[in-house]
């Protein structure tokens, strides 16, 4: 469920990121990222909470390695939010779509080789079936652009760092998003302080909707990649590349027959992970309520 809500608040998003007029990509970023941390800073308001966000601030400030790591992935979140707002405000938000249908064979690759992770044979099905819609595209666009690299690139480092440092907490997630929250604040700054004259763009409802949707989505989305096996979570994100096409298209841009070659199969692997995700919770439940023999 935390999934699916992530990606349902990336496409609403997505739209609201088309209809900043007046605000650049860089200045939306650092908004997105102000929002991020009240949200967390909300989540982790419990005494447990800072207890465990004191420890792994020990942890992680006794170990240059992990400094580093966080630093890292500090500067892989930032580059993402920023391209994730710089497509849809210069009509790449299509390529953007196509790199989170990158992103989660990437996933199932990385969770598979580094982590062991095991597949259904259902879900086997699924990556097939988003495999051949990824195909498609490819043949149909005849490469992939940087923006889609970056994304289907940088997001599986991000995550195997995190899992394979034993980083993958929300409090270490609060800790990157308050590194980020400097860089942000100066970006602000910066955007007013060189044009004094400068007001606030009409937009700036739509701008602090879609950075407090932001600060919900991210924190949704990285519980997800906490609570499931990375292949899986890999998979369930192809429902936000779906509807982010949608809202390229409420942006615009135009959907073609090709595109259906691309997107059917898609939603085919969607079905297929449902279909999944219910018989293994049959299964589970099954397991509750069945005595040992």
């Amino acid at each position: 469920m935390a999934s699916l809500l992530a990606s349902v608040l990336f496409g609403v998003i997505s739209v609201l990121g088309g209809h900043l007029d007046g605000f650049a990509p860089e200045e939306t970023t650092a908004w997105r990222v102000l929002f991020v941390l009240i949200s967390l800073l909300a989540v982790n308001a419990s005494a447990r909470a800072r207890g465990l966000l004191k420890a792994v601030t020990k942890r992680i400030t006794r170990s240059p390695k992990l400094l580093l790591i966080v630093l890292v992935n500090s500067a892989i979140m930032w580059v993402q939010l920023w391209v994730f707002m710089w497509g849809p405000a210069n009509g790449h938000a299509q390529d953007i779509a196509f790199g989170y249908f990158l992103l989660p064979l990437v996933m199932v690759v990385v969770g598979r080789v580094f982590f062991h992770d095991r597949l259904s044979r259902m879900q086997w099905c699924a990556v097939a079936a988003a495999g051949v819609g990824v195909l498609v595209q490819l043949l149909i666009a005849g490469g992939v652009n940087w923006p889609a690299m970056i994304i289907a690139g940088l997001y599986p480092i991000y995550f195997a760092l995190r899992r394979w440092t034993g980083l993958d907490s929300m409090q270490v997630f609060l800790i990157e998003i308050i590194v980020l929250s400097v860089p942000a604040v100066v970006v602000i700054v910066v955007s007013y302080a060189s044009d004094l004259s400068r007001s606030i763009p009409d937009t700036w409802p739509s701008l602090l909707l879609m950075a407090a949707l932001s600060g919900v989505a991210m924190t949704c989305y990285i519980l997800a990649s906490r609570l499931l096996p990375l292949s899986l979570f890999g998979l369930l994100s192809y429902l936000e590349p779906v509807l982010l096409l949608g809202a390229a298209l409420l942006l615009g841009e135009t959907f073609t027959t090709n595109d259906a070659f691309v997107y059917i199969p898609i939603v085919i692997a969607l079905v297929l992970l449902g279909i999944s995700g219910r018989h293994r919770r049959g299964r589970s439940r099954r397991h509750i309520e069945e005595p040992p023999l």
